[in-house]
C-alpha cells in the first residue's frame, strides 16, 4: 500500500518596506560589482597608457 503525500507551498507576501530594503541591497551589491570591475579596467587602462608613454620610439 503506497501513500501519497502533498505539500503545499505557503505563499509569504513581503511588506512594501521590506521589498524597498530588498532592492536596495541589491542595487548596492550590482553598483559594487560594477565598480569593482570598471577600477580593474581602469587599472588596467592606465598601466597600458603608462607602458606605451615611456617606451623608447624608434626613428
Amino acid at each position: 500500500m503506497t501513500q501519497k503525500t502533498t505539500t503545499q507551498k505557503a505563499t509569504q507576501y513581503v511588506d512594501s518596506e521590506h521589498y524597498r530594503q530588498m532592492l536596495v541591497r541589491d542595487g548596492d551589491r550590482r553598483f559594487q560589482e560594477w565598480h569593482t570591475n570598471f577600477l580593474r579596467y581602469q587599472k588596467q587602462f592606465l598601466a597600458e597608457t603608462h607602458q606605451n608613454r615611456t617606451k623608447p620610439t624608434r626613428d
